[in-house]
């Protein structure tokens, strides 16, 4: 035998014992791998090294190998002594393979020494770490738990390891936070759409309410408390509840309105309510949805606003509309009435020439003339209501126009009323025709005595208010400051019915006889046609305070008055008399004709322009303002102005709408009111035919 020269000092006896050893490790290692002894020989760099786990329970084996986690013993190396199947799994090599391995193989590189310091660290204690193993189909996210296994002091330390695959946990942790960051992007938004609403809702100046219908209570904001007048203190509110905040004629509607918003899927309303913080009556508007539960409601949620002042203005409104309607008509009215009184009075100018005049004809002819005046004056105060009557305004002193006024005042009253004039320190100054205010005051005078038939008394007051552009807008009035004359009555006072339709022509709730109705709408249309408005205050049995708002004028102003004489004079030329009514323009034709004029007669102005223009002398068109067709005595007016300038013109009409009496005659020309005298006619006639303008 050739002996190998490592082997050249060894006696023959000692290789035999080599020998032996050898083969008896070589059955040992061959022993464990068939499995019959439960050991792992490891070589180190000591040498080989055997571990045998002979007190190893083979049912926990048994358990380990079903385990949904690996599971690894290792040397202080960190050679892998054991893997179960699971472990084997998560790195994609057989088991056969892995033992003997070291664990740091399938590691990421970069965990390497932090897993290395797990393994030498907390010697006797658990612990545990995340990391990465190296796939077979990539890296796998892992958490590994260690703890020390003390088999056999004759042995050297052994490691267990449980390795958790955190791969799912990892994506559940991602969508969790993803959820999160979705469900925290939402309630940022939600709560920024809540405080948008809530924005809105406060400018708005709206409440919201969200009304449980299975607990049947009511969840609601501070806004809807302040509008029931509900106090903090009481924190349960029902549907019972807030129903019984409604008046009583109103409750049923209320109720049968939520009722219905179970099926209809919405609720709206606008009812009253009693304010629980004062008892004022307000209007509410509620409205709401309905949200289902498998059909079935279970919740009306909503908003709930105060619009009284809103309806208030709407009222206001639509009285204004009425008014604005009842004046159109009454206008209308009056136009004709005048021609009515034109052609009864014309006539009695004719018949008053014609006639023998004995006493008994002076006398009728007078009642006839005196029935005309007070039709007349009847008459103005139609167009006074309408606005359409002829306002001579002038700056004046009301506190003046009182101290003339207070004797007439007591007389008219009489001496069971007792007038007290309250006059300001100041001197305030209004721009309105001073008659018609004279006229307004006694108006209301008188009301307020027939409201007081056992005596009382009659209170008048002048103030400056200030109104600003809301206030005004709510009463069709401009901002700005007005005088305010009020007149205070301590009578019976009105309901809200009688005020709403006190302004209407011949509306009055006196006796059948005692009144026309026209003194409070002789008022109204002053005030209106002056830039201003009335207001009125009363409660019944308590009393009445019409207060009349004229706008404030910055300083007096002067006209000179005029006295028309009072004798006709005769003249001559030829008068082109255009006017509609057949029976008016024959009343007037004979009046200037009784004048010493000639007459010319159109009845409207397209035939009366085809006169002039076909050649016809004329000396003085005296044309209607109102007329139908294509041309009014306005329309004529202007084409004459364009081709035939040097022809004077005199305007009669019914009524003198605003633009006739601050636009055309402004420019120069003159109006004749209906009715007028042949008096009347005379005078205006000479004034518009002598005039070098």
């Amino acid at each position: 035998m050739n002996r190998h020269p490592e082997f050249a000092g060894i006696d023959q006896s000692q290789l035999v014992e080599l020998q032996d050893r050898l083969r008896e490790a070589e059955e040992t290692l061959a022993a464990i791998r068939n499995g019959d002894v439960d050991a792992v020989v490891v070589g180190g760099p000591s040498g080989q090294q055997v571990y045998t786990l002979e007190n190893a329970d083979r049912p926990y084996r048994v358990l380990i190998e079903q385990m949904q986690e690996g599971a690894v013993t290792l040397s202080d190396e960190g050679v892998m002594l054991y893997c179960n199947h699971r472990f084997a799994t998560l790195v994609g090599v057989g088991r056969e393979t892995l033992i003997g391995e070291s664990i740091e193989r399938f590691l990421l590189s970069t965990d390497i020494f932090a897993f290395r310091h797990l393994m030498a660290s907390g010697r006797g204690v658990g612990r545990s770490a995340e990391f990465t193993l190296l796939g077979a189909n990539g890296l796998v996210p892992v958490n590994v738990s260690i703890a020390d296994l003390k088999v056999d002091e004759q042995m050297p330390n052994v490691l267990c390891g449980v390795v958790t695959d955190l791969t799912h946990s990892r994506e559940r942790s991602h969508e969790l936070a993803a959820a999160n960051m979705q469900l925290a992007s939402e309630i940022d938004e939600r709560r920024r759409v809540e405080d948008s609403l809530q924005l809105a809702l406060s400018a708005a100046d709206m409440g919201h309410w969200d009304l449980d219908l299975v607990s049947d209570t009511v969840t609601r904001s501070t806004r809807y408390d302040q509008i029931f007048g509900y106090t903090d203190t009481v924190k349960a509110w029902g549907l019972p509840m807030m129903l019984s905040q409604f008046i009583p004629e109103d409750r049923g509607a209320v109720s049968e309105a939520f009722l219905c918003a179970e099926s209809t899927g919405s609720v709206e309303i606008e009812k009253r309510i009693h304010r629980l913080s004062d008892g004022a009556v307000r209007w509410v508007q509620i409205k709401g949805r309905t949200f289902y539960l498998n059909d079935r409601a279970i919740r009306i949620g909503g908003v709930i606003s105060d619009v009284t002042e809103r309806r208030l203005v709407e009222e206001q409104l639509r009285q204004s509309q009425k008014m604005e309607a009842i004046g159109q008509l009454t206008g209308g009215i009056a136009h004709d009435f005048n021609n009515l009184l034109m052609v009864i009075g014309g006539s009695i100018d004719m018949l008053d020439q014609r006639i023998d005049k004995d006493e008994k004809s002076v006398r009728y002819l007078a009642a006839a003339r005196h029935g005309v005046m007070r039709g007349a004056k009847l008459n103005q105060q139609l167009l006074a209501f309408s606005r359409r009557q002829d306002l001579r305004a002038e700056a004046i002193c009301v506190e003046d126009l009182l101290d003339t006024f207070e004797n007439l005042l007591d007389r008219a009253v009489g001496e069971a009323v007792t007038v007290h004039i309250e006059k300001a320190p100041d001197q305030w100054y209004c721009r309105t025709d001073p008659h018609q205010l004279e006229t307004a005051i006694l108006n209301l005078a008188i009301n307020a005595r027939d409201a007081m038939p056992q005596g009382g008394k009659l209170t008048l007051k002048t103030a400056i208010r200030k109104l600003d552009a809301r206030a005004a807008a709510a009463n069709g009035a401009s901002a700005g400051d007005y005088v305010v004359v009020s007149l205070t009555d301590t009578g019976m006072g009105m309901t809200a019915d009688v005020i709403n339709r006190v302004f209407e022509p011949f509306f009055t709730t006196k006796e059948v006889g005692k009144g026309t109705g026209l003194g409070l709408s002789q008022v109204y249309g002053f005030a209106r046609q002056s830039g201003g408005f009335v207001a009125i205050e009363s409660h019944p049995g308590v009393g009445t305070t019409v207060l009349i708002y004229l706008p404030r004028a910055t300083r007096p102003e002067t006209i000179k008055a005029t006295v028309a004489p009072v004798v006709e004079v005769k003249g001559k030329g030829i008068v082109l008399v255009v006017e509609d009514d057949n029976d008016v323009r024959a009343v007037a034709r004979s009046l200037l004709e009784n004048l010493g004029y000639s007459v010319l007669e159109a009845e409207n102005g397209s035939d009366a322009l085809k006169l002039i223009d076909g050649g016809e002398r004329v000396d003085l068109v005296f044309t209607d303002v109102i007329m139908p067709g294509e041309m009014n005595g306005i329309d004529l007016v202007n084409e004459m102005k364009v081709k035939h300038a040097a022809i004077p013109v005199l305007l009669t009409s019914g009524y003198t709408a605003q633009r006739i009496a601050m636009g055309e005659l402004a420019q120069g020309l003159q109006l004749l009111r209906k009715p007028y005298t042949q008096v009347d006619l005379s005078l205006a006639v000479q004034t518009v035919m002598n005039d070098p303008t």
